[in-house]
């Protein structure tokens, strides 16, 4: 404290002091400075007011990308399955092609209140098609007409 003391001219200080009594004793400059307190007042609100709307905005888009994150995560699961499900029918399609060739059976898959489909005989190049109907044809004898057209 003593050396704050030592450098602070006195003597310009209350000269300070002096003009700023001075300054203020008018009623003009009173004012001036009122005027000045009351518009760094609403200058202080205004922009506690547009922080508060940026800051809203700023939540907005955070909460926009988290979406749009989790539809990207979405969109990369569903490509994750869609490639499964294409493995899966790849899969399918060649036991089916390893079926019909050690039977010579091509089943029909589209209809399925049916049991239909071609025999197809490569060496005679003979196409044979077949249906049954699971409702008039008990399963033994649906099994045994089936052994008998792949032993042909």
């Amino acid at each position: 404290m003593g050396e704050l003391s030592r450098n602070v001219d006195f003597e310009k200080l209350i000269s300070y002091g002096d003009d700023l009594v001075e300054l203020l004793k008018d009623k003009k400059d009173l004012n001036k400075l009122s005027q000045c307190v009351e518009n760094s007042k609403s200058l202080r609100l205004s922009c506690d007011t547009d922080f508060d709307e940026t800051l809203s905005l700023v939540q907005a888009i955070v909460d926009e990308i988290s979406d749009l994150e989790h539809q990207r995560v979405s969109v990369e699961e569903r490509k994750k399955i869609q490639k499964k499900v294409e493995q899966e029918e790849q899969r399918l399609k060649t036991m089916l092609s390893m079926y019909a060739s050690v039977t010579n059976i091509i089943p029909n898959l589209d209809d399925q209140m049916l049991i239909s489909g071609h025999i197809v005989e490569k060496n005679k190049k003979v196409v044979e098609k077949f249906e049954f109907d699971p409702a008039n044809v008990s399963n033994f004898n649906l099994c045994n007409e089936i052994w008998k057209m792949i032993s042909m």
